[in-house]
């Protein structure tokens, strides 16, 4: 049976089973969200037509997919201050072990287990033998000064580690100074000791060719609609001789169509995902104000693309629909554009004289179309199958305008203050753009984590 064509982007079940802390085996099918991290919650339904329930970490012993998977909750001594970031590196080597109770990934079960963790981006191993505590294996780096240069050295000594740890038997010691730091090369050297050193000198159940996340990064890809508002209201807060004519004026504030493409790449647990879109639309508008002895007209409109890229987080994520919010960069680039103001009705190169004797043209095109930049954006959103609906509002830096139709000061002689000139100083405005669009998005691609239930 193939699982529900109209789940949410990133959910996919599988067939498998929990065991909760209250001895309860349960069967159906659980939401593989390709984990790299230990498990917080586990979504699990008896069938694909029963509603989801959600497991909490503390209330489960164990869960495991058909597929593979298979996390176990222990209580295991885990060093959080291991870290491999070199920006966050401290100058010495140092260790913090506490007991944490996680669900960790097993990768071999039987007299000596392998499990695995990755917290914080660092990779931690855990093995035990009968009659020991786990013994932790975690990747680790530190800084250290040496001939006046900072270095930054791998402190992960597994191998020693792994050496004394099984030191009675020598197949193991030999599989440990060979062994990678891998699940596949860590996963020898326990099997090694538990065919040689234990009781029933059986290996252990290995699951290391079935723990590898299938598929940890996806892409989901389609085509978008929809429709943008563009308020871009002009201010001045300055006199003059003339009245500036633009002030409060909005060069756009109507509807636009806008069309485009986008790219999700979902990351491991499918709750984050890279959002990246490219979308085609237009700006501006016509429009008519009246002036003294007139009417003035104005055109300011084209076309541009946005480019945006940014992270989107799925807080809700249910087997039929997701609920999403985001936030990112957005570059605009203006490719068309028409920009012009007319006072009065008067032909190409007509002037008009003001009543301080300043000469000036009656016709001219706006000092300033939208300039190429980034903004800042946010948004929210519903997912169902193969279509999500968003909203979202961007904000970028102001634009500033000069209007060469009106006088704010003219240029004058000493000498002749009354005579004609054609010198002035301009008007100038200022507006933030701000971008509020409505969203709707079609994925061409099939679901990239589908596969079949068996």
């Amino acid at each position: 049976m193939l699982a529900s064509a109209g789940q949410a982007q990133g959910q996919v079940f599988e067939r498998g089973y929990v065991v909760t802390t209250a001895g309860d085996t349960l069967r159906g099918e659980l939401q593989n969200r390709f984990w790299q991290s230990p498990p917080t919650e586990v979504a699990f339904r008896p069938a694909a037509d029963a509603p989801t329930r959600l497991f909490p970490r503390r209330s489960l012993r164990v869960f495991r997919l058909d597929g593979g998977r298979y996390f176990r909750a222990e209580v295991l001594p885990l060093d959080r201050n291991a870290s491999t970031n070199v920006n966050s590196l401290s100058m010495r080597l140092s260790y913090n072990q506490h007991p944490d109770s996680l669900l960790a990934e097993v990768l071999v079960d039987g007299p000596v287990p392998l499990l695995r963790a990755v917290v914080d981006n660092v990779t931690h191993f855990f093995v035990r033998r009968p009659g020991q505590p786990y013994l932790e294996l975690a990747e680790r780096k530190y800084l250290a000064r040496s001939n006046g240069r900072q270095n930054v050295v791998d402190a992960n000594n597994y191998k020693a580690q792994l050496s004394v740890y099984f030191e009675d038997c020598p197949a193991a010691v030999t599989a440990a100074n060979a062994a990678p730091f891998s699940a596949k090369g860590l996963a020898a050297v326990v099997q090694a000791f538990a065919v040689q050193s234990t009781a029933g000198k059986q290996a252990g159940a290995e699951f290391v060719a079935l723990a590898r996340p299938n598929r940890p990064i996806a892409v989901n890809a389609g085509v978008l609609v929809g429709s943008v508002f563009n308020p871009l209201r002009l201010n001045n807060n300055e006199t003059g001789e003339e009245e500036p004519l633009f002030d409060g004026v909005n060069l756009d504030g109507r509807l636009h169509a806008l069309g485009g493409a986008y790219v999700d790449v979902l990351l491991p647990g499918r709750k984050w995902a890279v959002h990246g879109e490219g979308v085609l639309n237009s700006y501006g508008r016509r429009g008519t104000f009246a002036v003294p002895g007139g009417a003035a007209t104005y055109a300011w409109y084209g076309t541009r693309v946005d480019v945006r890229l940014g992270p989107r987080y799925a807080f809700v994520q249910q087997p039929t629909h997701e609920l999403f919010a985001g936030a990112g960069l957005n570059m605009n680039f203006t490719t068309s554009s028409e920009s012009e103001a007319r006072y009065g009705n008067g032909p190409v190169g007509t002037t008009r004289l003001t009543s301080r004797n300043v000469r000036l043209p009656t016709q001219s095109g706006f000092i300033g179309v939208p300039s190429s930049g980034l903004g800042l954006y946010v948004e929210a959103g519903l997912r169902r199958g193969r279509f999500t609906l968003s909203l979202d509002a961007m904000i970028k830096d102001g634009f500033d305008y000069n209007d060469p139709l009106a006088v704010q000061t003219g240029s004058r002689s000493p000498l002749t203050p009354s005579d004609e000139t054609a010198i002035y100083n301009r008007f100038n405005y200022s507006a933030s753009l701000l971008t509020f669009r409505t969203v709707l998005a079609f994925r061409l691609n099939r679901q990239p984590d589908q596969s079949p239930i068996r």
